[in-house]
């Protein structure tokens, strides 16, 4: 058994109309060094698609006929002492069923979550997932398959042996349904879908010492009084500058990776022709840094964004992280680990560098997009 994982399974009967039958009930992590990531108890129907919790970014879309609510639910994974209240039911002809859970910031994660059909729902599900967003696959999965009750039973896929989904802004888990699937009467239901994970810079209940995994820089670009207060940190002490055309605010903004509650209000928007922008980012009394931010572009925007990153605060280099990304013309998390550059702890000068495509750089119009930036790490 794993030592970072506990899993505590038990039986108990329930009887239903026709014949009495045990149904295997699996619980929350009970190693205290998981945190709950993403969770939804559909218990809010005016906001169905909206996460109850989230570390930033979780949303969902169906594919199929629509979505409602249905009463009642179930509180079995219901997190808080949550009531059981309503469930989500997807309505037939069913289609593919995909969450989106960044796991910026936390490794092995697990994914659990109540379901049931009801006579003429979907008989199975199919489980797969994404790294990169877009291709779906099922390796290292050993219970992609699943058959459905017509009552809620508790599934739960374990993702702490693919590292792939450790950390990971772009993960995502699809659940496609067979048997029933295209009938124009039965639903699917769930409730309480939750993502566990641990924080991957040390946070949460482990390691047994001191230090503490927090949020030292934060901008989410919500006061665009000013040009200056829009690029002000709202928490610590760092700064930021643009050498492009110029930066404005936008209401098209996101809460992926927002904290504190905070809403999507404006974000901050950077204009072609563009040039560097530099986030002057001091990580004294703080290690194992990572820094994250939400981002997209306009149709003339620039396709790619290289990172880079300095210590000495004047030479930039790429060693030891992902420099090169795509950029959408949606939003979408891009999550720098720099805990494998020893040079960027507890370091005055650090500076993260993001340049863009050549194209951009001569265009004049088209814009790049950034939002809910934040630095955390451990402390020293």
């Amino acid at each position: 058994m794993r030592n970072k994982l506990l899993l505590l399974i038990s039986f108990i009967g329930l009887a239903s109309c026709t014949e009495d039958r045990d149904i295997p009930v699996i619980s929350a992590p009970t190693n205290p060094d998981y945190q709950v990531v993403h969770y939804w108890n559909f218990n809010d129907t005016s906001a169905l698609d909206t996460p109850t919790q989230t570390a930033g970014g979780a949303a969902f879309t169906y594919a199929g006929a629509y979505f409602d609510d249905v009463d009642p639910g179930t509180d079995l994974n219901a997190r808080n002492n949550d009531v059981a209240g309503t469930g989500l039911r997807l309505r037939n002809p069913s289609g593919d069923f995909v969450v989106s859970l960044p796991t910026t910031g936390f490794k092995d994660v697990v994914f659990t979550f109540a379901t049931m059909r009801t006579s003429n729902g979907p008989q199975n599900q199919s489980v797969s997932y994404t790294l990169d967003g877009t291709n779906f696959i099922n390796t290292g999965l050993s219970n992609s398959e699943i058959g459905v009750s017509e009552q809620f039973v508790l599934q739960q896929f374990d993702f702490s042996a693919i590292d792939g989904a450790d950390n990971n802004a772009n993960f995502k888990i699809k659940i496609s349904f067979r048997t029933n699937a295209d009938l124009a009467t039965g639903n699917t239901r769930f409730d309480n879908i939750t993502l566990d994970g641990i924080p991957t810079a040390g946070g949460g209940n482990s390691g047994g010492g001191t230090s503490k995994f927090e949020l030292f820089h934060y901008w989410n670009f919500n006061d665009a009084t000013t040009t200056t207060t829009l690029i002000a940190p709202n928490t610590g002490s760092g700064s930021l500058a643009y050498s492009g055309a110029y930066y404005d605010s936008t209401t098209e903004s996101t809460d992926m990776n927002a904290r504190n509650g905070d809403v999507a209000g404006t974000t901050l928007r950077l204009r072609n022709p563009s040039g560097d922008f530099i986030m002057n980012l001091p990580t004294t009394g703080h290690k194992n840094i990572n820094v994250t931010y939400a981002t997209m572009r306009t149709g003339s925007g620039s396709a790619t964004q290289t990172v880079s990153y300095t210590t000495n605060g004047t030479d930039y280099v790429t060693t030891g992280i992902t420099s090169v990304y795509n950029i959408d013309v949606a939003f979408s998390l891009i999550a720098l680990d720099f805990s494998a550059v020893p040079a960027a702890n507890n370091n005055p000068n650090f500076k993260v560098k993001v340049s863009f495509d050549a194209a951009s750089g001569t265009a004049t119009s088209g814009n790049n997009r950034i939002d809910n930036l934040t630095v955390e790490g451990d402390t020293l």
